[in-house]
């Protein structure tokens, strides 16, 4: 009885979260990608109509165990929509990559030597010519059928979440954004910069007024063609004192490259970020990648952030170090 039960709420818990797959795939060897020589300009159509971008590569998640970056786009979709290749490419994997029948994955390597994955694709639907080409190591054109988008249970934020986690990795086995292989979406939304304030011991400090080590905080949402999937930007930077900006980080790839669970806790701040079912904030340490002055005085940090559409935001904070 004991072990039933602990095998049931292992269950529940692959069925509501995005599991990481349970080891690295041989197939992985064979991407030889680099970002430095992709074509120029060279993008692909969408593998299904785009009804917005639930999570990006940048997503904050934890869904009660390690947190991680979301390490790809969760392209929702209609349950059971068909679902093309954006690029061709030979089939080098078709496997059930957690548990249930949630997560299944096509994936292609395409010609330039990048890997696609496509998650959350309904076994069922899978055509035989993909199974095929996957049994007999050959390639597939470029919007060919993979399958359909499988019915996706859970509900948030008052909608079904049915989608299609897409991954791209490079030669490097590095998470890259998708939109930098995808045609451009009508994002007309620019971020927006809730808050900002002083990051003492991880916690957030109450007033303008700070000493010893300390950091800053910025919490920055974007909406992508939807008006409750909160998302980060993009891009992120920091001008400290008038002094040239610094970047954050740019989410062209991220910061643990090959590992979603790498930097994550650096990145966001633990104490105060949240991002499952129920709850997204993108609260994130804006001394990632450096410090700020400890010289007595006032200072001021300029924050600003952009999507990936360019669409940018900025917003001054001002405080004294004592």
């Amino acid at each position: 009885m004991i072990l039933l039960v602990l095998l049931f709420s292992f269950q529940v818990r692959a069925d509501v979260a995005h599991p990481s797959r349970l080891s690295t795939p041989s197939y992985y060897a064979e991407a030889f990608g680099e970002l430095g020589t992709k074509a120029v300009g060279s993008t692909h159509p969408w593998p299904v109509g785009v009804l917005s971008i639930g999570h990006t590569n940048a997503s904050y998640q934890n869904y009660g165990g390690q947190p991680y970056f979301h390490h790809g786009l969760d392209i929702r979709a209609n349950a059971g929509e068909n679902v093309y290749a954006s690029a061709g490419g030979k089939v080098v994997n078709i496997e059930n990559y957690a548990f249930g029948e949630l997560y299944w994955e096509v994936a292609i390597l395409d010609d330039e030597g990048f890997l696609w994955q496509y998650h959350h694709v309904d076994r069922k639907s899978i055509p035989a010519e993909i199974h095929a080409a996957f049994k007999n190591g050959a390639s597939i054109a470029a919007g060919t059928l993979i399958g359909q988008v499988v019915n996706w249970p859970i509900t948030t934020y008052g909608e079904r979440y049915h989608h299609i986690h897409l991954n791209i990795l490079d030669g490097q086995r590095r998470y890259v954004s998708p939109f930098m292989f995808l045609d451009p979406i009508a994002d007309t939304v620019a971020p927006v910069i809730q808050r900002i304030g002083l990051l003492k011991n991880g916690r957030e400090v109450r007033g303008n007024k700070v000493s010893g080590s300390y950091s800053l905080f910025a919490e920055i949402t974007d909406l992508i063609l939807h008006d409750k999937f909160l998302v980060p930007p993009h891009l992120l930077q920091v001008e400290i004192d008038g002094a040239p900006a610094r970047t954050v980080w740019n989410f062209e790839m991220l910061p643990g490259g090959a590992d979603e669970e790498a930097q994550v806790d650096k990145f966001y701040v633990s104490s105060m970020v949240c991002g499952n079912y129920t709850c997204r904030k993108p609260i994130i340490d804006l001394g990632f990648l450096g410090s700020f002055p400890t010289g007595p005085g006032t200072h001021t940090v300029r924050v600003r952030a952009w999507d990936f559409a360019g669409q940018g935001v900025a917003q001054d904070f001002q405080w004294l170090v004592e």
